[in-house]
């Protein structure tokens, strides 16, 4: 009788071990995919969207140029001052 009693203890031991392996080997996929997660986002260079948004500008500033809402003039301004940024 006693020795059941033993290998119960020890059984419920080994499924508590389980479960903490388990748990800390989710832990540390869920770290894994969060710093995944940063270095993904800290790789996206600021400077690419700022040299997509001014060559957008540039090209809308031109159709107003080439629809003559605006002179040559105004566009030039235009354009220098965004090339400054």
């Amino acid at each position: 009788m006693i020795i059941n009693i033993v290998y119960l203890t020890i059984f419920f031991i080994l499924i508590y071990v389980i479960y903490i392996a388990v748990k800390a080997i989710n832990t540390g996929m869920q770290a894994k995919a969060s710093n995944r997660l940063d270095t993904d986002i800290s790789n996206i260079n600021p400077q690419d969207n700022q040299s997509e948004s001014i060559s957008d500008e540039i090209i809308k500033l031109n159709n107003l140029l080439e629809s003559e809402v605006i002179t040559k003039e105004e566009f030039d301004k235009a354009k220098k001052k965004l090339l400054e940024r």
